[in-house]
């Protein structure tokens, strides 16, 4: 075991949206993404299921997921016994997220951070080849004096051990109660538990996953986290939001098919959960992604483009009936299709649209305000490049007009101008 003479820097890592595992508080089921055992389930839920068992005011952190194996290293306690690893990585917080999405990762954290003597040497050389062309890159420094630099950190690092924590949280509140009542407490009870062990530790480094960036950075700059932390690396957090969001909500998760069943593979199934769940529906553009980002199109020809003045919540989020409307209300709540009395009919879709209403103006414009150009000191993000997997900077609909007959509460059928978006796909590479 390497020396811990210089101390401890605890890595917090913190996962995106669906990244936690999560179970009812009265056992109707559980969102567990061990394997594609636990999944098998979720690809045959109905959206009625959905909503039931994912409940933001039912549901806590399952907390007892698998661990992945190759763990290199052996721990002892201080009489000289062994550790066992899954216990120990339990008792970090691995089994509170989705081994299937991050289970080798935090191994290959762990086992990188935290080499054996052995293999520091080889470790050193790596790191500081990386960080020297960093310097290099991002900061103009020399040749020369980038490897000098990073020779020094890289053989300043081996004498601290970088133990690997994850944070599971509640996706589906909201990631302001979620960095204020879970990532707040876990760091203090990460950095206390070190030192009342004898260990020097200061602050801990947060890593995070696309919406764990959103509930990182408030915990920091919101709720006056900073000085727990040294600083905060960030894999493709969406910044300003994420219009792919939007497209979601409308058309359900693209790709993977059998992924996309698991996630909601249509409207129906992601609008009955997400409807109401305020952590997902802050992934939504903010007004700093600016305007025109939703575009509808007829026979090529451009008809509209949304937000007009990079105001979304008015101009998008908060229309109501329009067959673009990012809530197609109906579908918030799945009980509505088997209603029969027009008036209760009516009443479960005003409530419906009140519930999400209150969430956009109370949780979501709160969040991306107070977020809003807000970061730690010490900020890194990494993001993909890639022309073989680009993401959504803009949605658009293409189509033509048509008429719809529905029946509202199984009512008499009423006749509708609608407009049929026949694809709703991505057109540019996202903003950053």
């Amino acid at each position: 075991m390497k020396p811990l003479s210089e101390g401890v820097v605890p890595i917090v890592f913190v996962p995106g949206v669906m990244g936690s595992n999560l179970e009812h508080t009265e056992g109707k089921g559980r969102w567990l993404l061990n394997n594609s055992w636990t999944v098998k389930g979720w690809l045959f839920r109905d959206p009625v299921e959905r909503r039931t068992i994912l409940d933001p005011g039912n549901t806590q952190v399952y907390k007892d997921g698998s661990i992945s194996g190759g763990l290199t290293r052996r721990w002892r306690g201080r009489d000289g016994s062994r550790i066992d690893n899954d216990d120990l990585m339990h008792a970090r917080g691995w089994g509170e997220i989705a081994k299937m999405s991050y289970g080798d990762f935090l191994v290959w954290l762990e086992n990188t951070l935290n080499a054996e003597s052995a293999a520091l040497p080889q470790l050193q050389q790596s790191l500081s080849r990386q960080m020297a062309h960093l310097l290099q890159d991002s900061a103009g420094v020399s040749a020369g004096d980038a490897a000098d630099a990073a020779g020094r950190a890289a053989q300043a690092l081996s004498r601290f051990h970088f133990p690997v924590h994850a944070c599971g949280y509640n996706w589906l509140r909201s990631n302001k109660v979620s960095a204020e009542e879970t990532l707040a407490q876990r760091v203090d009870e990460i950095i206390s538990g070190y030192r009342q062990a004898g260990m020097r530790c200061q602050r801990a480094i947060l890593v995070t996953h696309s919406m764990g960036g959103l509930v990182a950075r408030y915990y920091s700059e919101v709720h006056r986290g900073r000085d727990n932390l040294w600083g905060i690396a960030h894999g493709v957090m969406p910044t300003i939001g994420a219009a792919v969001f939007y497209r979601r909500m409308k058309c359900g998760t693209d790709g993977d098919p059998v992924i996309a069943r698991v996630l909601g593979a249509d409207a129906p199934a992601m609008t009955a959960v997400l409807a109401r769940a305020p952590g997902p529906l802050e992934l939504l553009p903010t007004p700093e992604y600016g305007a025109g980002w939703l575009k509808i199109r007829r026979d090529g020809e451009l008809v509209c483009s949304l937000p007009i003045a990079g105001a979304p919540y008015n101009d998008i989020y908060l229309v109501r009936d329009q067959w673009w409307s990012m809530l197609e209300v109906e579908l918030a709540n799945p009980d509505y299709a088997d209603e029969k009395d027009p008036e209760k009919a009516r009443k479960m879709l005003d409530e419906a649209w009140e519930q999400y209403s209150s969430i956009i103006n109370d949780k979501v414009k709160d969040f991306h305000q107070k977020t809003a150009q807000k970061f730690h000191p010490t900020t890194y993000l990494f993001y993909s490049a890639s022309d073989e997997h680009p993401s959504y900077g803009t949605v658009a609909w293409h189509g033509e007009p048509y008429q719809q007959r529905y029946y509202p509460g199984g009512g008499a059928p009423v006749s509708v101008q609608q407009y049929r978006g026949e694809r709703l796909h991505q057109e540019t590479n996202a903003r950053g």
